[in-house]
Order: structure tokens, then sequence, then C-alpha cells
């Protein structure tokens, strides 16, 4: 018998409704579940169980089938009410928020069960916090988003909340072997996540199915439950995107990807090898200057009360960066991000779906360094919708992720694509 805690949230839905299984199984299994990884995988920061397990038996005895009992945990830099908020640091271990952030409260409203605070790199930059990889615990489950990832991978829990300003979701998804979604920028409210670089940050999420994003996008967005639906994907027109940074990918992600795609040829898919390098290196450029200018705003109280707490990383990273742009290039840089959004959408004029890589390689050997994100700036300065799944291995057996974006708005029609490359 399966588990409680290996189940997809769509899976468990299904159970509870046709009375086979309670939320108040569905959490204590998680938590058991928890108890049995964390102290390898170190994927949380706070744990809330004793008001998980009460908030299940309530639902339980209510009995409303609209009320989910869906088990989540959300990234430390995103507030729950009466529960600490580090932000990844130390200095902020008595920070406890009365109000929820938006997307807490409409998923608690929808009867989501809090379960806990992930692990979040420093103030959701490069520092990487006490997660490990839950396939090897000496190699980096990514970041920033890195307790979501894993707690997602070590079937912790269903989903976990996490967020992107260049590749916070997509690459440590890809690291640790699970599905991360990165929607159209906009469509999950930001109140109450702590700002990086609020014309680029996104909510994302985590989850071990295609099904489980769309179930959970459809709550954020309190809008009617949009199926999965079955497409042809011989009917479209699919593009590979090498970028730049193809010389940077190690052996075994450009093997997997080159057999990947000659499968899909094979199976007579329409597959064409898309050169954007131009807007690709424009993107590096300009979100090098927006977000560096954004977060050394958006981090003030912190550079100028605690700047000797901050790592190195930090310090020398996006906050250096933003100390180089004035804001006369700040204004050129959102001016000429306009017309590059325009040149992006331009793009999906000639293919229906992008795959390209979601990350350089497979995870990252040490705890020291998150990786990469030069696969993910593109995508996220421009706000496209993306997601990333576990379709391979390499030669370590460590998860390979394959990133797919679609045009900006296209979410649902992304993740019917995605859905389908699974069955492949």
């Amino acid at each position: 018998m399966t588990n409680p805690f290996e189940l997809t949230a769509t899976d468990a839905i299904k159970l509870i409704g046709n009375n086979k299984l309670s939320r108040y199984e569905w959490v204590q299994s998680c938590f058991e579940r928890i108890r049995e990884k964390e102290d390898l995988v170190k994927a949380w920061v706070y744990l809330d169980e004793d008001r998980a397990l009460e908030k299940a038996k309530q639902l339980d005895n209510e009995n409303d089938k609209s009320q989910l009992g869906i088990p989540f945990g959300i990234k430390d830099i995103i507030d729950a009410s009466n529960t600490p908020t580090g932000f990844g640091t130390n200095f902020y271990q008595n920070n406890v928020p009365m109000r929820d952030a938006a997307s807490v409260s409409v998923a608690k409203q929808s009867g989501c069960i809090f379960i806990g605070k992930t692990v979040s790199t420093e103030l959701g930059h490069r520092a990487p916090g006490l997660t490990t990889n839950p396939h090897n615990k000496d190699f980096t489950p990514g970041g920033s988003s890195s307790g979501s990832a894993a707690a997602v991978a070590s079937m912790m829990a269903p989903v976990c909340f996490g967020t992107q300003t260049t590749g916070s979701v997509i690459r440590p998804a890809a690291y640790c072997g699970v599905i991360g979604y990165k929607p159209s920028y906009g469509d999950f409210d930001k109140s109450g996540i702590l700002p990086n670089s609020p014309s680029i940050d996104t909510l994302g999420l985590m989850s071990r199915s295609v099904e489980d994003i769309a179930l959970f996008r459809s709550i954020l967005l309190e809008e009617e439950l949009v199926s999965i639906q079955k497409v042809d994907l011989s009917k479209i027109k699919i593009g590979f995107v090498r970028t730049p940074h193809w010389d940077k990918t190690d052996d075994s992600t450009k093997e997997a990807f080159e057999h990947f795609l000659n499968l899909l040829r094979s199976d007579k898919l329409n597959v064409i090898d898309l050169e954007i390098d131009n807007l690709i290196s424009k993107s590096d450029a300009l979100h090098l200057d927006i977000s560096g200018y954004e977060f050394k705003r958006s981090i003030s109280h912190e550079r100028f009360n605690y700047y000797d707490q901050l790592s190195d990383q930090l310090r020398n990273g996006r906050l250096n960066d933003g100390y180089q742009v004035s804001n006369k290039n700040y204004q050129l840089a959102l001016k000429d991000l306009s017309i590059l959004k325009n040149q992006i959408d331009a793009v999906f004029d000639k293919t229906d779906l992008i795959i390209t890589p979601s990350a350089p390689g497979e995870a990252l050997k040490g705890l020291e360094y998150t990786g990469s994100p030069i696969f993910n700036t593109t995508w996220s300065l421009n706000g496209n919708p993306c997601i990333t799944l576990p379709l391979f291995k390499s030669k370590q057996e460590l998860p390979i992720g394959c990133q797919l974006v679609a045009r900006f708005g296209e979410d649902d029609q992304l993740l019917n694509y995605a859905k389908a490359l699974l069955e492949l």
C-alpha cells in the first residue's frame, strides 16, 4: 500500500473524496516522512506540526469537499502569520509577522494546510543554507529555493512555494529532480514576500506532477480548476534553444538533449534549432543592471543595519552590481526591456514551445555554491512562463532538468505541453 506522503496532491484528493484517506492521515504521514529524512536533507527551518494536524482534524470533521487539505511548505522569505520569517539570515530569527502573504492566505482559504517554512539562501540571493541534495548529500540542491525543492523531492510535502528572480525555482527543481514552475510575471500576487527585484520577482511552485501544478495554479488564481488537456505535439512547432552558453554546458546534458531531440524528430515532431543568441545576450546585460539596482534598494534596511553580517557572496554579488548602476541607466534599462519583451514575444510567432536546458548540468558537488542561472535569466527577465521536467539522468545518476518555455500568458498551454512530453 502506498504511504500517503508518496501521493501527489491530485491523487490524494481523489482518495479523500472517496473516503479512502483522511486529511489527518495525509498530513501526519508527511510529518512522519520529515522525521525520517530531515536530519540528512535539512530542508526545513520551521515546522508547524501541532497546528497543521489540528487543522487537518478540523477539516475532516467538517467534511467539506471544497476544503482540499493539501499539505504545503513555503520558502522562508514568504510570510505566514504567527510564524518566524528569517529570510535565510541569522539576524531575523525573531521576526514573526502577524499577516499571511497573499498567496499563503489564498491557499489556506482553500483548505490547504501550511506545514512549515523551507530553507532559503540568504535574502533569496546566493549564500546557501544547510540543505543537501536528496539524491546525494554531497551535492548542492540549488538555490535560492533550495529547501522547497529538496522537501518535495524527499516526499516530505507534495507542493512547496519558491520564488524566482533569475533561476531560483527552475534550477533547484532541476537539481533535485522535481517539477518546478514559474508562471507568467504577475500571475501570482507577491505581497508578503521579501522583494529582491520587484520588476522580475515571481512566486513559483514545486511538485511531483504537472497536475498538481495546474491544481495549485488554479487555487492561487482563485479560479476554477483548469484541467490538463491532451495535445497533439505533432501539430506544434518546437524550438530548441542552445543559447550563447552552450559551451558552458556539461557533456551529460549536451548528450541527453541531443538524444532527446533525435527521439522527438523520429516521432515526426517539428523540431527546429532556434537562434536567438542576440536576444539572450541582451537579456543577460539588462537583468544584471535591473536586478542589481532594484536589489540594492530592496535590501536597504539590511545593508544599512546589518552590513557586516551579510555574506561576501551577497555583498560582492547582486548588491555590488546595484552600486554600479545610476538611476538614469536603470530607467534606460527599463525602456530597453520593454522593447526586448516585444522581441521575445515575436519569437513565439515562429514556435509554440521552446526547449532549453534548465541548468548547465547536474547539481554541483559541494554545498558552497548553488549553481549558475544562465539558462533562466532571459525567461525571468521577460516574464515568460517556464517549467522544468526531470527527464534525464547524468552519468552519476543525478537529475538533469529540461526547461520548457511558452509565450507570455500561455501558462495553461505550457502545462499541457509538459504533460504530453512526460508521456512520450
